[in-house]
């Protein structure tokens, strides 16, 4: 048999202590191992977060909500917390019910219900276009979620918000074994 070459490897922490070498030192301006990435979506953006001086803005447009004196249940969440549940809903383009609960915001539900109190109160619009102004990352919000009575055929006079995004990608298509044997033809969708 050939001699073995000796290792030229550095030893590392676990073989360090065993042959009692000292073990190697790391650079402490190298990121730690496990240290917390930001947080980001799928697609590398950041999410929107309201700012400092848009939240200045939009507290001022938004209703004092009067606690009840009997049985007044648990405290509502914070409506900054909550607007910006709604704002990585809409710009993630996601259903409602998919808000990350890591994240803190509330749940989906709660802030689908409080996004539909303010458009019944007449004051989304308001919040709407101060977040535009003010909001860096507003070109990738979905705002037109969130649809007027004027353009639906209720007639009721209220406002309606969309839970999920309407989709645009996901039309009706065949599925890819209908389209190998040349089943395009679909039903008509009720």
């Amino acid at each position: 048999m050939p001699p073995t070459a000796p290792r030229t490897d550095p030893p590392d922490v676990h073989s360090a202590v065993l042959l009692g070498v000292p073990a190697p030192r790391r650079d402490p301006a190298a990121p730690a191992p496990n240290a917390p990435l930001p947080r980001l979506r799928r697609a590398g953006h950041p999410d929107p977060m309201v700012t400092d001086q848009a939240w200045e803005r939009i507290s001022a447009l938004l209703p004092e909500r009067p606690r009840r004196r009997r049985n007044p249940g648990r405290k509502p969440l914070d409506d900054r917390a909550v607007l910006n549940g709604i704002l990585v809903v809409l710009g993630r383009r996601i259903g409602f019910e998919k808000l990350p609960q890591e994240l803190e915001y509330g749940s989906g539900m709660t802030c689908w219900r409080r996004l539909r109190d303010w458009q019944r109160a007449g004051i989304w619009p308001d919040i709407a276009r101060v977040l535009r102004e003010e909001i860096p990352e507003a070109r990738r919000i979905d705002f037109d979620r969130v649809i007027d009575s004027g353009e639906t055929a209720e007639g009721d006079g209220e406002t309606r918000v969309a839970r999920r995004p309407r989709s645009t990608t996901l039309i009706r298509q065949p599925s890819p074994v209908a389209m190998e044997f040349g089943f395009t033809a679909l039903r008509k969708s009720r």
